[in-house]
């Protein structure tokens, strides 16, 4: 059985894309790969996440903004549950998601 793992990173939502420009996840699952809703909100994601880091910024060339993250809690773990929902609709017994990021937010 192959494994969904979500894992934030910048420019990539919870499950990493093959192109940030089209968002679209290169999971190698094509239930996973080729849903637009689940395309969509992990997009949606990704550029939260993103938005907290900072060029240039606090003396650093790259700088995370950590303050900001724990603001957004609430909102990134809503977008994660409506990310691992739609996983769960999908899922043709095809696959697992070994979700990373909804406990470490949730101990933000």
């Amino acid at each position: 059985m192959r494994t969904v793992k979500l894992l934030l990173d910048y420019l990539q939502g919870p499950i990493w894309t093959s192109d940030v420009q089209t968002g679209k996840p290169c999971t190698g699952i094509a239930v996973v790969d080729n849903d637009e809703d689940l395309r969509k909100v992990n997009q949606e994601i990704s550029t939260l996440y993103s938005s907290y880091y900072e060029f240039d910024s606090h003396g650093q060339a790259c700088w995370f903004n950590e303050e900001q993250e724990k603001a957004d809690k609430q909102k990134m773990l809503d977008l994660l549950g409506r990310l691992n929902v739609r996983l769960a609709e999908i899922n043709d017994g095809s696959f697992e998601v070994e979700d990373l990021e909804t406990p470490r937010i949730q101990a933000l």
